[in-house]
């Protein structure tokens, strides 16, 4: 076990429905035996992201999901299933990501369409698809389904989820200006009083030293120089990010994130199991 102690992570409930809550004109999509009623907790959406942007008449757009499921079987399928601009739905296919505990497990997933003159392909509502053991089971946000723009930020399923590592802009690298290695961090919290702080606890050497460090308030994060999320954004989601110098030996960083507002402490420890980053090499 790490040498971190203290370390806390809220629990994830999350709320599911059953087949009568499901999509608007639900009969015209999918038949009523295809959609099982469930417990409400076999699958649940975690979080979302969502973000666009243009560059010199280059446009992109991106989505991702994080949905934790139930291991009911070895083989099984989870994807959000989500509506098209045309108003037709279609699957955006997640993969496997790793266990929380033996009976659960969390499944990624990413939508990312650019070019020239593209065109925006998915409108605002989704659901989640969990198909296993011969049954289907969703979370569609207790019959309203998610509703996200296309530069949303992200979105917190779980009301009483308060801190998440992105960590597709975490980093490790060396930079010769200073002769140290630059580690960097970006953590989204949910907005819950004006006075907060957000910081990082890192280990080099397995926790038998560590530091800490703050993050800095986003108050816009751009995807490109027309387009931008302002943070809190409309799910009162706030982006903070930050780094430091440390030993240019340093390969890899562990680390957890705690999130201190209103006398609390919230902490995101990946499950349990730590973030890592490993120093990037650049030839």
């Amino acid at each position: 076990m790490k040498k971190i102690i203290y370390l806390l992570m809220t629990l994830f409930i999350f709320s599911c429905t059953t087949e009568d809550d499901f999509i608007e004109n639900q009969e015209s999509i999918l038949s009523k035996n295809e959609i099982s009623t469930k417990n409400s907790n076999t699958v649940s959406l975690v979080k979302a992201w969502t973000s666009s942007g243009s560059y010199r008449g280059y446009t992109s757009y991106s989505r991702k999901f994080t949905v934790k499921v139930t291991d009911l079987s070895f083989d099984k399928n989870v994807s959000i299933y989500h509506q098209k601009v045309d108003g037709s739905w279609e699957e955006i296919p997640l993969a496997y990501s790793f266990d929380i505990d033996d009976q659960n497990e969390i499944w990624t997933g990413e939508y990312n369409h650019g070019g020239y003159g593209v065109s925006r392909v998915y409108a605002d509502q989704f659901v989640v698809k969990y198909e296993v053991n011969g049954n289907t089971y969703w979370d569609n946000n207790s019959g309203n389904n998610y509703e996200m723009s296309s530069n949303a930020g992200y979105f917190f399923a779980d009301v009483s989820a308060n801190v998440s590592v992105d960590t597709d802009y975490d980093s490790l690298f060396y930079t010769s200006y200073y002769d140290q290695n630059s580690l960097n961090i970006t953590v989204d919290v949910r907005n819950l009083a004006p006075n907060k702080e957000v910081g990082v606890v890192y280990t080099t050497d397995g926790w038998q030293t560590q530091g800490y460090f703050q993050l800095d308030f986003r108050r816009y994060w751009f995807n490109g120089p027309s387009f931008y999320i302002q943070s809190p954004n409309q799910f009162d989601v706030e982006r903070w990010s930050g780094g430091i110098m440390i030993d240019k030996s340093a390969n890899m960083v562990e680390y957890v994130v705690v999130y201190k507002v209103n006398g609390q402490e919230y902490w995101d420890n990946n499950y349990g199991k730590n973030h890592t980053v490993s120093k990037q090499v650049y030839n």
